[in-house]
């Protein structure tokens, strides 16, 4: 017995899969035994895998390592599901494009072509609990994706399997279409009622069904339900030790591949938050033997985002721009990313009450500007006056002491109240130094990212009563002011966080000060401090699927533009490798302090 898609040499097509197996029916050791075949007989070069598990699915925990996995999302929320669907329609019409440039039709015809341009594996998406696609899809969109793929999928070397405990799916819209072009149905054990309510099986292959009363035993016909097509059997039994020496034994093999043969592999978790060094662009950069040029990060960030640039064309070298990562959108490939440029009010707010997220997007932010350009090229002041004793105290000294410093980075630190009206009177004293410069002597001055938590706390920076009855900066205030107002243009950025809006307004005047801040980061938080922060109410539903994963907005003010993500977090384990986030940074420090070393 065997499971195959494509065409075979009886011109018979074998395009997408669908299986119905109730719980406990073996389904799992099928998974494994489907994935880990087609994993040992086929490279990362010749098959893919995109892995998408329903919001309550583990199955496809184990592949997150797996060479050939390009996409494993697990838990994933119908949000999340429906774009791997986006996704694989954009490299659908991507590889069509580049048949029509080859002169081909297909996948087929195109490697038989030589592959004039490039690689292009096939590419096999796995859908546990696929019934989930449709929930909330008010319109329609799962359904005429999966329309789309069931149709044209096969020609650019793109299969499905779609997995549920029966075949049809409540809310799913062209079920007649989508079934016609599946050609490999799989049934195991399954409820006597779903069984009789079979449409896809003929009556020989409702009563093997019926007969599969066992776990692992399962009727396979792969061609679209032919009655005389049916093969009873039992699945192949492979045992969790032998599984994991199999994935060993692949990424032992993957090692020795160049990394453009590999996947920029996404990993999502529906249920907590991301992995810093799963971030796949922070993962590219870290593996480079040294700093990027300006010039070759700029080729680097505007390449398309399918070949693992950031597709962020407006990327001039003359603006010193950086780019930042602050975690994972909902969708395949989003990455929540900011821009840093030498312009009028190029800085950054991170507002909200999830302290363990927003110092995690700290000090992400910090760990990405590491990789941007090298250390000559980039300096940090930290101001920290995060709780003492709490779970995120001291994860900016953290950063400093295994990350900036080995790195050869120039960073000071300070936490003591006592000392902000110094470290600002030093910085306003760079700034003034800056604006005295020649303009081409300016430009050539590293970038400096200044980073102050929870200002508030610091009385001599709390805004003061004035004679006009409202508040006032004080002489520490108008430091800070002078700093967030002049210091963008000359390459003086600042990260300020506050624990929430009120905070924030005790240090910055909501109507003259906030206009300074381009870049603004929202965790959770009231109708009007949404208002007040992004201009809008979308800060205050980030929670509305429950407390986890915790949520975050980022929002450019200048474009208009919003984005919902999910932070990094300071005490979750997430990583592909299961270190917290101050451990990824260390290791990326540890590979940084060698490049420097290598120079």
């Amino acid at each position: 017995m065997k499971l195959w898609f494509g065409v075979n040499n009886e011109k018979q097509p074998c395009a997408h899969g669908m299986l119905g197996a109730m719980t406990g029916a073996g389904k799992s050791n099928l998974y494994h035994t489907l994935i880990t075949g087609l994993a040992i007989r086929y490279s990362p070069e010749e098959l893919r895998f995109y892995l998408i598990d329903g919001k309550d699915g583990v199955e496809f925990q184990p592949y997150k390592t797996l060479p050939h996995a390009e996409v494993v999302s697990l838990r994933s929320s119908p949000e999340l599901s429906r774009s791997v669907l986006t996704e694989l329609i954009a490299e659908k019409e991507r590889r069509n494009e580049i048949f029509v440039r080859a002169g081909v039709n297909d996948f087929t015809s195109y490697r038989k072509n030589g592959q004039p341009e490039g690689n292009l594996p096939r590419i096999l998406l796995l859908v546990d609990e696929y019934q989930e696609l449709f929930e909330g899809d008010k319109d329609g969109l799962a359904s005429s994706q999966l329309l789309q793929l069931s149709q044209q999928g096969r020609s650019a070397g793109i299969h499905m399997l779609l997995a549920s405990q029966r075949f049809g799916a409540a809310g799913m819209l062209n079920q007649t279409g989508i079934f016609g072009n599946i050609h490999l149905l799989l049934a195991m054990q399954m409820k006597a009622a779903d069984v009789q309510a079979l449409t896809e099986f003929g009556r020989k292959g409702k009563a093997l069904v019926a007969n599969c009363d066992l776990p692992g035993k399962i009727v396979v016909n792969d061609r679209g339900g032919d009655d005389g097509a049916n093969i009873p059997g039992k699945v192949a039994y492979l045992s969790e030790s032998r599984s994991k020496e199999l994935l060993t034994s692949l990424n032992e093999k993957a090692s020795q591949l160049q990394d453009e043969s590999l996947p920029r592999r996404v990993i999502f978790n529906g249920k907590s938050q991301p992995g810093l060094i799963d971030n796949p662009y922070i993962s590219n950069l870290q593996r480079h033997e040294d700093w990027m040029s300006p010039s070759e990060f700029a080729n680097f960030v505007r390449q398309p985002i399918h070949v693992g640039g950031l597709g962020v064309l407006d990327w001039f070298v003359e603006e010193h721009p950086r780019a930042v990562w602050l975690g994972q959108q909902f969708n395949v490939r989003g990455q929540a990313l900011a821009v840093f440029r030498r312009r009028v009010a190029e800085s950054v707010l991170v507002i909200g009450g999830a302290n363990a997220e927003r110092y995690g997007m700290l000090a992400a932010i910090i760990a990405g500007l590491s990789l941007n350009l090298d250390p000559s090229q980039t300096q940090f002041a930290i101001f920290d006056r995060s709780i003492s004793g709490s779970r995120w105290n001291g994860v900016l000294q953290s950063v400093t002491n295994t990350l900036c410093q080995p790195a050869g980075f120039s960073c000071q630190i300070e936490t003591k109240a006592s000392q902000a009206e110094p470290f600002l009177q030093n910085l306003v004293t760079e700034l003034n130094r800056r604006k005295e410069l020649p303009e081409e002597q300016q430009v050539a001055e590293p970038s400096m990212f200044i980073t102050m938590t929870e200002l508030d706390t610091v009385e001599a920076l709390r805004r003061k009563p004035d004679s006009y009855g409202g508040l006032g900066s004080s002489p520490a205030g108008e430091l800070l002011r002078q700093l967030y107002v002049e210091g963008p243009p000359l390459g003086i950025h600042l990260i300020l966080s506050f624990s929430g809006v009120r905070p924030m307004t005790n240090v910055i005047d909501e109507r003259r000060g906030l206009v300074n801040f381009r870049h603004r980061v929202a965790l959770q938080m009231s109708e009007d401090d949404s208002h007040t922060l992004t201009r809008s109410r979308k800060a205050s539903q980030l929670q509305v699927e429950g407390p986890s994963p915790v949520c975050a907005l980022y929002v450019d003010i200048e474009n208009d533009a919003a984005i919902r993500f999910k932070p990094y977090s300071v005490d979750t384990p997430a990583s592909a490798k299961g270190e917290e986030l101050t451990e990824q940074i260390a290791l990326l420090g540890q590979t940084l302090s060698q490049r420097r070393k290598q120079q």
